[in-house]
């Protein structure tokens, strides 16, 4: 991924744990019976997250290989006069 594109998904990352936090508080300061709202927002924020993260474990069987030398670098041809 390039820089612009971790750092859109850091911003949404950011923006959901803001909405969960302010979603929660507004739960918690309300009276009993009317934060059902509040308390659908709370979970779909919660759950973005978690999906977020299950995204961003990576898995054992899609690790990159490590990166070889080409076989071009390795052969150097000897420019010394044959005999």
């Amino acid at each position: 991924m390039d820089d612009a594109a971790l750092l859109r998904q850091t911003i949404r990352r950011c923006t959901a744990v803001l909405v969960a936090t302010i979603a929660y508080t507004g739960l918690v300061l309300q009276s009993t019976g009317t934060g059902e709202m509040l308390l659908l927002i709370l979970t779909a924020a919660l759950l973005y997250l978690g999906s977020e993260y299950v995204s961003l474990v990576p898995k054992e069987d899609t690790a990159e290989p490590p990166a070889e030398s080409s076989p071009a670098d390795d052969t150097r041809e000897d420019d010394s006069p044959r005999s």
